[in-house]
């Protein structure tokens, strides 16, 4: 497949007042940080949920990349679990800046459309915030779910930049 043009929409929340917080109405919905580096749970969820989406960069990573990347004390991992079973994940990336970067957020997708993101999504910038940040930003491609934009907007994220690139997609 020939590159193709990507949009990619910057957003942020410049404040813990910025959040329109959501809640699953599901009973047994809970979201954990991973208290370890645990590679081989990042990278399913990585090719999991990113199948989709054309999350490729990562998937040629070997065991070892994940590991030095997770060991990371700037990285965090969460994951949203209904009734105990794994249903989703981010990733958090704290920079020098002081901003907490959502790095990856994405649920797998027999748990979409049942209001979980907009749970997933505060918990992840709350974690943001709990965290030190003094911003808490977030970016989404046309590649990614076509309502991703729209949520992240819900939850009282801004647009501050966007981007177009010329991007390798493979099949």
């Amino acid at each position: 497949m020939p590159p193709i043009d990507v949009t990619i929409k910057f957003l942020e929340m410049n404040a813990p007042g910025e959040l329109r917080s959501k809640r699953a109405s599901l009973a047994g919905v809970t979201v954990a940080r991973v208290p370890q580096p645990m590679p081989e749970l990042n990278r399913f969820f990585y090719a999991t949920v990113g199948a989709a989406y054309h999350w490729h960069e990562r998937l040629s990573w070997p065991l070892e990349k994940w590991c030095d990347y997770l060991a990371r004390p700037d990285i965090d991992t969460y994951v949203l679990a209904v009734d105990g079973i794994p249903a989703g994940f981010f990733e958090l990336m704290r920079h020098a800046n002081g901003d907490v970067e959502i790095k990856y957020f994405g649920l797998l997708g027999a748990y979409i459309g049942k209001g979980l993101g907009a749970h997933m999504l505060t918990t992840a910038v709350e974690a943001g915030w709990a965290a030190g940040a003094k911003r808490v930003i977030v970016d989404t491609c046309s590649l990614d779910h076509p309502n991703a934009f729209a949520h992240y907007v819900a939850r009282g994220f801004k647009l501050y930049r966007t981007d177009v690139v010329n991007k390798d997609v493979p099949n």
